[in-house]
């Protein structure tokens, strides 16, 4: 009797260990969650939200604007509190969080288009990027909408930019910001076409497109460690007749180094969807589930895996597909799971890049021999990678940070690449200048030598053509000082030669120096005297008036 107290009470101590495990989940190193526009806290489920002025210093705006409801048209979800209150913005504006723990992140926006006064959020459309990625564009929200990104956050900041579209603003209800566990998605993943293995995934940012719980309810983020909202199946069968459900939630087991309830939730892997075949041994057909998408993007496709039917091992085998293509053929779960039933597991594929709307998941019984037809499915989550641009829209964008950054270097690209021409062109004005005056000596061609950065020749050429007149050269990057600077020694030039003509200054150039890509870093550039001669062009003003309108383009 003792020896089977004990052994009770070990299973007990067992048990309670389990529950505290499963119950604690993950710890995000990072979470910032707050409900904007409110003047309070908000707690929804075991989470709460704070008031939009504690979180004022994570955000840049130019101005603040709350709104709030009391319409009771509110959806009545258990996150429904979180869509009272918005804050608008006018202008772009920044949140820059700190990150204490680098990697992957969740970023969840609500968003709920109500009326207050003379504020239509309806009418909203703006555009959100981080640093890195554009999440969305031109984006007009027109019911309770939740879109989750997960990206991978390297630096010490993550910074959310909204911009709203012309003559139009943007507007949020509540956000989130939340550490992700390093084991939710790995590098690496399976390749659908060409079939092979595809990696690279921890770089790529994800957005949710679909996370549903097959053949179970709706499992709510208070049930689920990492927050997220699984949705039920119907809505996404294509023929529910062929469908059947089944739930065996106590049965589920996580094995070692595998699938754990981070990955997904007992409640997503103890229920599931299967053929209805049990009436038919001769059952050959599939069961579908049809899901919109973005063209133009490739799609993480993640199976959620448990065999909570079988009643031993190696008995069901099955087909996977994604569209047309068969991604799993003939699969075992036993022998993915070394024999064991009822243990949680998920394999993942990278598709093609889609060229339709839509996709389609299916399973279908398998060609092996001697097995009863059927097919089983727990879990699906469809996450759309971003392109090559690092965008999840459709529309081009540049991402937040590189904003910025980007009109500080275009100004730095142009004031250089223009103070460069400018001594560059001065050279061969005063170079001219001095060539005409010593023209009678029957030189029938000059060879100059030319220096792109300014080292050689020309650039010592123009600075003296001015410095006899008491005038510094500016800063390379100055382009005003070096449009002024290009007037000064045009006006040098002539005061030097009475018998110059002002719009005699600069004519049409050899080809080799109109194409400055094409000339090596010293060359040797060649004129002829006729050109020279037959000078005739336009004032200086506006030779540097069209390079400022082309490097404006």
């Amino acid at each position: 009797m003792m020896g089977y107290g004990r052994f009770r009470l070990c299973i007990w101590i067992s048990s309670v260990l389990n529950l505290a495990y499963f119950s604690c989940g993950f710890d995000p190193g990072d979470n910032y969650l707050i409900d904007c526009g409110s003047p309070t806290n908000t707690t929804v489920g075991n989470r709460v939200f704070v008031a939009d002025n504690l979180a004022s210093k994570f955000l840049s705006t130019p101005q603040n604007v709350f709104i709030n409801t009391s319409a009771n048209s509110i959806t009545s979800s258990v996150d429904s509190p979180l869509y009272k209150t918005a804050r608008v913005f006018a202008e772009t504006s920044r949140y820059t969080f700190p990150i204490s723990q680098s990697g992957r992140h969740w970023i969840r926006f609500y968003f709920f288009p109500f009326v207050s006064g003379n504020r239509n959020l309806s009418l909203a459309s703006f555009s959100v990027s981080t640093q890195n990625n554009v999440l969305f564009g031109n984006f007009s929200p027109n019911s309770v909408t939740v879109r989750e990104f997960s990206v991978n956050v390297t630096s010490g900041t993550l910074v959310i930019t909204f911009t709203p579209s012309n003559n139009s603003f943007a507007y949020l209800n509540a956000l989130e910001v939340v550490s992700v566990p390093d084991s939710i998605i790995t590098d690496d993943a399976m390749s659908i076409n060409p079939s092979g293995k595809f990696q690279g995934l921890l770089t790529q940012a994800l957005e949710t497109v679909a996370r549903v719980n097959m053949g179970g309810p709706i499992v709510s983020f208070d049930n689920d460690t990492l927050g997220r909202t699984w949705v039920p199946d119907q809505s996404f069968l294509g023929h529910p007749n062929l469908a059947k459900s089944i739930s065996k939630i106590g049965s589920v087991k996580y094995p070692p180094g595998g699938a754990t309830s981070d990955t997904a939730p007992p409640t997503v892997y103890g229920t599931l969807t299967k053929m209805a075949s049990e009436d038919d041994p001769n059952s050959n057909f599939n069961v579908t589930w049809d899901f919109s998408v973005d063209q133009g993007f490739q799609y993480l496709v993640r199976f959620h895996f448990c065999d909570i039917v079988s009643t031993a091992a190696n008995q069901l085998y099955f087909n996977v597909y994604v569209d047309s293509w068969k991604v799993l053929p003939d699969f075992d779960l036993t022998s993915k799971n070394f024999g064991n039933l009822a243990s949680a597991c998920y394999m993942d594929f990278v598709t093609v890049i889609k060229d339709s709307s839509k996709m389609s998941v299916s399973i279908g019984p398998s060609s092996v021999k001697n097995n009863y037809p059927d097919a089983i499915l727990n879990g699906l989550e469809i996450m759309k990678i971003n392109n090559s641009m690092g965008s999840l829209s459709g529309v081009g964008f540049v991402a937040s940070s590189s904003t910025g950054h980007s009109k500080k270097n275009v100004g730095v690209v142009v004031g250089v690449s223009i103070g460069v021409l400018v001594v560059v062109i001065a050279g061969i004005i005063c170079f001219l200048h001095r060539r005409r005056k010593v023209k009678s000596h029957g030189n029938s061609k000059i060879w100059v030598p030319l220096s792109i950065n300014g080292s050689h020749t020309m650039g010592k050429t123009a600075e003296k053509c001015l410095a006899d007149f008491g005038v510094d050269r500016p800063p390379m990057g100055d382009v005003l000082w070096n449009l002024e600077y290009a007037l000064q020694l045009q006006e040098a030039v002539l005061l030097n030669d009475p018998d110059e003509n002002s719009t005699n200054v600069i004519g049409e150039l050899s080809p080799q120096v109109n194409d400055i890509s094409n000339v090596e870093t010293t060359a040797l550039v060649q004129f002829e005297t006729s050109s020279v001669d037959d000078l005739s062009g336009v004032s200086m003003s506006r030779v540097f008036s069209q390079l400022v309108k082309s490097e404006g383009r």
